[in-house]
């Protein structure tokens, strides 16, 4: 029995088709079959029940897919992590984080490299909540933040600060009012995708606004370029806001308010490294009162 053939099994599985598995895997049909086969007569039950119209799995199948997915995911997170001791004695530590916190996460990472001056890290941009779940619990990310609590019996998520939306517009508009209501202005969202969107959506509804949308976007940093370019005024977090470039851009304050918390997020059936834990100490004290912090 190889990890191959489960990958094989699995595609199956997934395209319902042993024609579109076979394209998928660049393997021949007949090859399919027969490393399918041979895992069936391995195993001692059958998987799948085929048919000239379609592919169906048997209960056991189901339960088998379930344990194949499982096995394959371990397999490739144990050699990319034997790869990474080629470099390092140390694995490298995988953080997932919100575009708007990018800022602050760098001042974090590089007090932590300081004290571990040959610790690797891998930075990814994880937007979703239940991305973010899935990355934790199968073990993709170490440390992940996120912009609503994560409600999972394997995850702790801690709250580690709080910060305002801001209505970001033009020097030269809104004749320096200190802070505005969204109703009829042109804005530049998020894409509904994105938590971001949905706290947005949450505040238009509760507060019996249609919202005048002109552009929706992937990120912030493109939501201010079309900014600059006076498409219309985005709505971003407040500490973005302070750590980036917004130079010739007003923050102005949004009546009623809307505010988010950041959560720090990591599996608590993990046995953590000494460097991880420590990790994730310095992200929790960074936002401790009166530690010093960057903006």
């Amino acid at each position: 029995m190889k990890i191959l053939h489960f990958e094989y099994y699995i595609a199956v599985v997934e395209y319902r088709s042993f024609t579109k598995a076979s394209n998928y895997l660049h393997i021949s049909q007949p090859s399919l079959t027969a490393a399918i086969q041979k895992l069936e007569n391995e195993i001692g039950y059958k998987l799948l029940m085929r048919s000239t119209k379609e592919v169906k799995i048997t209960e056991r199948g189901i339960l088998f897919y379930q344990y194949a997915k499982e096995i394959v995911h371990k397999y490739h997170q144990t050699v990319e992590n034997m790869y990474d001791l080629n470099y390092s004695n140390n694995p490298k530590i995988k953080i997932g984080i919100l575009e708007s916190t990018s800022k602050w996460v760098s001042v974090v990472v590089r007090e932590h490299c300081n004290h571990y001056e040959d610790q690797h890290y891998m930075i990814r941009e994880i937007l979703s909540t239940a991305a973010i779940t899935k990355a934790i619990t199968n073990y993709d990310v170490h440390i992940a933040l996120s912009n609503e609590q994560i409600v999972h019996d394997d995850i702790i998520s801690h709250a580690i600060y709080s910060e305002d939306y801001i209505l970001v517009a033009p020097d030269d508009t809104f004749n320096k009012q200190k802070s505005v209501q969204l109703h009829d202005l042109p804005l530049i969202l998020p894409n509904d995708t994105f938590q971001v969107r949905k706290h947005l959506n949450d505040y238009f509804m509760r507060h019996n606004i249609r919202p005048r949308i002109v552009l929706e976007v992937d990120r912030f940093e493109t939501a201010l370029n079309y900014v600059h370019a006076r498409m219309g005024y985005a709505v971003i977090p407040k500490i973005y806001y302070q750590s980036n470039n917004a130079s010739h851009l007003n923050a102005i304050a949004i009546r009623p308010n809307i505010k988010r918390t950041i959560y720090i997020n990591y599996n608590k059936k993990r046995k953590h490294s000494k460097r991880v834990l420590s990790l994730i100490d310095l992200f929790i004290k960074y936002w401790d009162f009166g530690a010093p912090h960057e903006n």
